[in-house]
């Protein structure tokens, strides 16, 4: 059973931006569908969901963000001029805020990646990203590629909130994010490029699976190579010790559709 209404025809409007609120664990009070219809008079606002179609260099007011998420929807889709951001609202406990510490600052190439904001009694996971094709896989005739993410990403929420950051570790894994501290100078640092020219295809396909690094099958030696070298200097509290991070379904699905851009 679809968790949302059908939208038939999906096909992303590159003179417009999309944004896609879902309610989760309840649907949306009174309260909270008036917050929504503020931030537009078009807005179409149910029972647990709210979309916004902005045109031309129209964006959504920031402000939204912390309204909606802050309190009466837990997750977010948006599409604008084919870059991609998805929202998850988790509650901040002291354990999420130790799951989630790794990920506070880790956006990697080209500013894409993962970071955490707070928003007060909860904290806000936001994936900054791009899809192969604008996200053409996550549609179909009869499907609309933000309804299709906002449910996998409801997937994701519930792993996160089970404790599970497989998710981000892959999407960080990627792009490549991560900062550096003091303790990570003092580590020996990453082989260098010249060992990794060395390697075959196969071979440094091998060394991307052996370290959990996300990767399509149609990547150059360049580019492997890259992501190898990126991911070197990612902090290791993004990948636990002790804990093979094996992707769920919902998960593989949005890691490999990612792309660099």
């Amino acid at each position: 059973m679809r968790i949302l209404r059908v939208r038939h025809g999906f096909q992303a409007d590159h003179s417009s931006s999309s944004y896609l609120f879902y309610a989760v664990d309840h649907p949306v009070a009174a309260e909270g569908r008036a917050v929504a219809r503020r931030y537009s008079s078009r807005a179409e606002v149910h029972d647990r969901t709210v979309r916004y179609q902005k045109w031309g260099d129209s964006d959504l007011n920031i402000q939204a963000y912390k309204a909606l998420l802050g309190e009466h929807y837990d997750v977010m889709v948006s599409e604008s001029y084919d870059w991609w951001t998805l929202m998850i609202a988790l509650p901040k406990t002291p354990q999420m805020q130790a799951l989630l510490a790794p990920f506070t600052d880790a956006r990697g190439y080209n500013d894409q990646g993962v970071e955490v904001e707070d928003y007060g009694k909860r904290l806000v996971v936001v994936i900054y990203c791009a899809f192969e094709g604008n996200g053409v896989e996550f549609a179909d005739y009869d499907e609309d590629a933000l309804e299709t993410l906002v449910e996998l990403l409801v997937e994701v929420r519930a792993e996160l909130i089970d404790g599970d950051p497989s998710f981000l570790e892959a999407v960080v894994s990627f792009y490549g994010g991560g900062e550096m501290d003091e303790a990570d100078e003092e580590r020996p640092t990453p082989p260098p490029t010249a060992a990794l020219d060395a390697l075959s295809k196969g071979e440094l396909q091998q060394q991307c699976e052996a370290r959990g690094i996300a990767f399509r099958k149609s990547w150059t030696k360049a580019q492997l190579r890259d992501a190898l070298a990126a991911t070197a200097a990612t902090p290791p509290g993004a990948r636990p010790k002790g804990r093979k991070s094996r992707l769920s379904r919902a998960a593989r699905k949005i890691v490999g559709q990612l792309e660099r851009v």
